[in-house]
């Protein structure tokens, strides 16, 4: 069952230079209790793509000029803000990039805390403290009484990213969206927030929408895999259909660029050739055409659409059978 669908979002930012397209024409469902993970490269939407979602892209320049969000039936993308700060900590929990600007560097973890559960919930002062310390304890941060009172400098960098978590899963949301959750940790930590995210989703019952650059993280994470490219999807499907079956050039370039046990000893990691194209520059027809292997004259003057490959695996690409 759907508890999110996303419909021919399109996303512009008014720049210096022009508006500019960020999010053009994307569709994808978030499935109940599910975890749908959002690759790509950087500057390739998904980080526009989740403060669409969520109503936070900066003001005024960035706009949701058309689609809908429909969640649990209500489509965000028209709700007014009062209705939409409802919801936002309340029924969709959101995980920041880096945990160090996401947290106010002036208040300590328990003031943010609790100020997420004083919004949402008619308790006291008094037991939303004792609900900030039972969060803490849960996301696995020591002496949880204790960083109450504690600000964020005073925390690693793995204990600021659960403090970041324990906030975006304060009120019990239906849907947690982790933008990067372990970005600029360690892997020792990187690996200890997935098992929480995991651990905490198997509990609550929740959706998650997990945006990451590591296909290594989406493998061992994900149910069902976006791939995007320049604000467009390249491909979606099952985790299953990406890895075992993947059908678009840029998937099969993200997959060989890995390293394993096998390839590092013997030779060069794989890579992509090229950069993203930017949004102001933006080719013709494919936009992976000027990076892809398989491109053909056809490529630059016609863009692809979503073609079904099998149920739920989908490839916008002109030349995905013969590849």
């Amino acid at each position: 069952m759907a508890l999110l669908e996303v419909n021919n979002l399109v996303t512009e930012f008014d720049t210096d230079e022009g508006r500019v397209r960020a999010v053009d024409d994307i569709s994808f469902t978030a499935e109940t209790g599910k975890t749908l993970g959002i690759v790509g490269e950087s500057g390739c939407g998904k980080s526009v793509t989740a403060l669409s979602i969520m109503r936070l892209l900066p003001q005024p320049m960035g706009q949701v000029v058309s689609g809908t969000v429909n969640f649990d039936g209500r489509d965000l993308a028209h709700l007014t803000l009062p209705e939409m700060e409802k919801i936002r900590g309340a029924r969709i929990g959101m995980v920041f990039q880096e945990p160090m600007t996401a947290l106010n560097p002036v208040h300590t973890i328990g003031r943010q805390i609790t100020e997420v559960l004083l919004l949402h919930k008619n308790i006291t002062a008094q037991e939303a403290t004792r609900e900030g310390v039972e969060i803490l304890d849960k996301v696995g941060i020591p002496s949880p009484d204790v960083r109450m009172s504690e600000y964020p400098h005073q925390l690693s960098g793995g204990m600021r990213q659960r403090v970041v978590i324990a906030i975006a899963l304060a009120c019990s949301p239906d849907l947690l969206i982790a933008d990067e959750p372990t970005t600029a940790l360690d892997v020792t930590i990187q690996a200890q927030i997935l098992e929480l995210i995991k651990n905490l989703q198997a509990d609550m019952g929740m959706s998650v929408i997990l945006i990451t650059h590591d296909l290594g993280v989406i493998a061992e994470t994900c149910d069902d895999v976006v791939v995007m490219y320049a604000g467009k999807i390249a491909e979606t499907g099952s985790v299953f259909d990406i890895f075992d079956r993947p059908s678009h050039p840029y998937t099969k370039g993200l997959l060989s660029s890995i390293p394993t046990l096998e390839t590092v000893p013997k030779s060069k990691l794989s890579v992509i050739e090229g950069m993203v194209p930017g949004l102001m520059d933006l080719p013709k027809g494919c936009r992976f055409e000027n990076r892809c292997t398989y491109r053909t004259d056809f490529c630059q003057d016609s863009p692809p659409k979503l073609e079904t490959v099998a149920d739920h695996h989908h490839v916008s690409c002109l030349r995905w059978r013969d590849i």
